[in-house]
């Protein structure tokens, strides 16, 4: 699904803000992405759903090369992720309903099923009573919602989440999880970046931990919970 090969990414002339990134995320796994706050969390999602190109190294998704395939060929695997952002990126001029319909309009979905699969979405994640309110009408936890609706509605091949419950409660957090877990379940490929040791602790999963611009991947299965009392202690 996804590898990185001695990836590395910087801002201008800056230094490097992630260095000698190596990883390979198979189809159908889950993964949290955490870290100290800094550490690159936010630039390596953001090589993930191809917003930047990394500055040196390989990225290859879904078996291409992301740096030489053409700029078309990427829109067309964006299509095929579907991406939770820290600041939403709601349509202001869209209601609810729209903005999570969005993906399947684009995909050319059919009226009828476009509506079935929003409506029960919408009621899902605890906003049936809000279709067609517009997000600037809505709390920050509601607009969150709204975009986990939006990124799942087409089941992509594979979700990218920013922080997905920075703004919820954690009884919605947790229904927002069992959510990912069952597109994961279904072959969807997860990557989730949170500080929400909770979480962490409760759905366990491995973890690609952050720290200074590299990466290592943590399997621990039942001491998951040892990991999060460690970065309990780090952040």
């Amino acid at each position: 699904m996804i590898t990185f090969e001695y990836v590395g990414l910087r801002y201008g002339i800056g230094p490097e803000v992630l260095s000698d990134i190596n990883f390979t995320l198979e189809p159908g796994s889950f993964h949290f992405l955490t870290g100290p706050s800094g550490a690159g969390k936010t630039s390596l999602m953001r090589l993930m759903y191809l917003a930047h190109l990394p500055t040196r190294g390989i990225v290859r998704m879904f078996g291409e090369n992301v740096v030489t395939v053409p700029r078309s060929k990427r829109m067309e695997m964006r299509q095929k992720i579907g991406t939770v952002f820290q600041d939403f990126r709601l349509l202001p001029h869209l209601s609810a309903f729209d903005n999570v319909a969005l993906p399947l309009r684009i995909a050319g979905r059919k009226d009828h099923e476009i509506r079935n699969n929003v409506n029960e979405l919408m009621e899902w994640v605890g906003l049936a009573d809000y279709m067609h309110a517009l997000p600037n009408t809505l709390s920050g936890g509601q607009q969150q919602r709204v975009a986990v609706a939006r990124a799942v509605v087409a089941k992509p091949r594979l979700i990218l989440a920013d922080e997905p419950t920075g703004n919820l409660d954690d009884k919605i957090g947790a229904r927002i999880f069992k959510l990912f877990e069952q597109l994961n379940k279904t072959g969807t490929s997860i990557v989730v970046a949170t500080h929400n040791l909770n979480m962490m602790r409760e759905f366990r999963h491995p973890c690609m931990i952050l720290d200074g611009g590299a990466m290592r991947i943590e399997h621990l299965g039942q001491r998951t919970s040892d990991l999060v009392d460690k970065l309990r202690e780090a952040f």
